[in-house]
């Protein structure tokens, strides 16, 4: 059970300090895409704008984690309050299930989400030029809005580094959606990991919907991590 625990959480670090910026179906575009530079340009552009624009949000987020083997599961809501420039402070409200997975994941979760707010360790693990690599795949439909997938190599294989794809939004120049594994193995114990994330347009900023995780893990089997957001409020600056 350990063993289950650390991976699990390792997983889902890769992702809390992604942007605060849809499984998409493929589809032709009307216009060519811009090149790669200028998508990361424009997305570069639009990550500084979001980061001076928003200044307040309120969440109530779900969480909840299984392992089918040994048949554990919990569930806890959390209400959250980001505010400007990187203030995040997180309240549980109620919680069920496993007591084991609450201390051992979701406080675990809560606690790195802090440490990573900081500027400097958001820089390192941003999903920016200075971090990755990146290649044009196509050009697709996100949920009835278009936007380009792309390639993802990180630079540095470190523990937060992902090797997957992004979905860009062509009108904002956000991301959309995040898909893909880490790039250096949470743990020798973890077979196969995948995440998922996925954004949502609230008030004009791109803010996170949901995040799942599924894992392979030897001895414990499959196990799953969600994070499901519902808005209170977001403001903006004018």
């Amino acid at each position: 059970m350990r063993i289950l625990i650390k991976c699990v959480v390792c997983s889902f670090l890769l992702f809390i300090s992604s942007p605060l910026r849809a499984q998409a179906t493929a589809g032709p575009q009307s216009e060519p895409a811009p090149s790669v530079q200028e998508i990361l340009d424009r997305m570069v552009t639009r990550n500084a704008w979001q980061d001076r624009t928003l200044l307040e949000f309120r969440a109530l987020r779900k969480f909840y984690a299984a392992n089918f083997r040994f048949k554990t599961e919990s569930t806890m809501y959390v209400q959250t309050v980001f505010r400007r420039p990187d203030q995040l402070q997180s309240t549980v409200t109620s919680h069920e299930g496993s007591n084991l997975i609450r201390s051992r994941v979701f406080d675990k979760i809560l606690e790195a989400e802090n440490e990573t707010r900081a500027k400097k360790d958001k820089k390192q693990v941003d999903i920016i030029p200075a971090n990755y690599t990146f290649a044009f795949v196509d050009a697709e439909d996100c949920n009835g809005r278009p936007c380009y997938r792309m390639r993802i190599s990180p630079r540095r294989r470190e523990k937060y580094a992902l090797d997957g794809e992004i979905w860009i939004d062509s009108e904002d120049y956000s991301i959309v959606r995040i898909h893909g594994a880490p790039a250096k193995r949470p743990s020798l114990w973890t077979l196969k990991t995948e995440i998922d994330r996925r954004y949502k347009k609230v008030d004009g900023i791109w803010l996170p919907e949901r995040m799942d995780s599924s894992s392979n893990i030897m001895i414990a089997g499959h196990s799953v991590l969600s994070i499901e957001y519902t808005y209170n409020s977001v403001q903006t600056q004018q």
